[in-house]
């Protein structure tokens, strides 16, 4: 059975684009994951850790690469940098310093570089699976679907945080959902996405984004 054939008998029939999952959230994907017996994957964008710790907690045998270049991106829009926290360097390094703490003892890899140098310590189609959230500006989610889309096997998933729609705001997260409607909409791509969580309620709050890689995507990489 195929990963596209396995997720329609999960989920049921695809419907919409997204499909929405109703009552399935992150940690649901990540079960997803386990169930197809994923056991490689990489998450672009580690800061604390706490995402990579959830994804230990919940997929077995995992090996996971983390990419987080702890720093600013010099080509990052003035825009995006007045949406986020006070990401300054000290912010920054203790983001590291309680990442590696909690991938202390884990079958855990951090790529320290920006995302777009980092792609070339890892090799195409070798990963069961992606998870982008990184810089959310339009731009830069583009470019790590492109990049990093090269390096999930055929049958694999590519996923991410934020699919957020908000038709009075324009903020960071929105840009997120822009990217990956036009993407999947130029490759035709079947998307999934997660519930979101209540204010009130804990837990992951923003959905979660996911597609199954297919070989007509990227012929490009597929059976080198």
């Amino acid at each position: 059975m195929t990963t596209a054939e396995y997720l329609e008998k999960k989920l049921g029939p695809h419907k919409g684009n997204p499909h929405k999952i109703e009552g399935f959230f992150r940690d649901d994907m990540y079960r997803l994951f386990a169930q197809l017996g994923f056991t490689k994957g990489i998450e672009i964008g580690v800061e604390k850790g706490k995402n990579a710790q959830t994804m230990f907690e919940i997929i077995p045998n995992l090996k996971l690469y983390g990419v987080d270049p702890y720093k600013q991106h010099p080509q990052a829009s003035y825009a995006y940098h007045a949406k986020i926290r006070n990401w300054n360097d000290q912010y920054l390094q203790n983001c590291k310093r309680q990442c590696l703490k909690r991938m202390n003892g884990r079958n855990f890899t951090l790529l320290q570089g920006f995302s777009e140098v980092m792609i070339e310590k890892v090799k195409d189609n070798s990963l069961d699976f992606v998870y982008i959230d990184a810089d959310h500006s339009y731009d830069f989610v583009m470019q790590d679907m492109i990049l990093w889309g090269r390096k999930i096997k055929k049958g694999g998933i590519m996923s991410g945080h934020d699919y957020y729609i908000d038709k009075h705001e324009t903020d960071r997260r929105t840009k997120v959902t822009q990217a990956i409607n036009d993407y999947v909409k130029v490759h035709k791509i079947k998307l999934y996405t997660t519930s979101e969580i209540h204010h009130d309620q804990k837990g992951d709050i923003y959905p979660s984004w996911f597609w199954v890689k297919l070989e007509d995507v990227y012929p490009n990489v597929i059976g080198r």
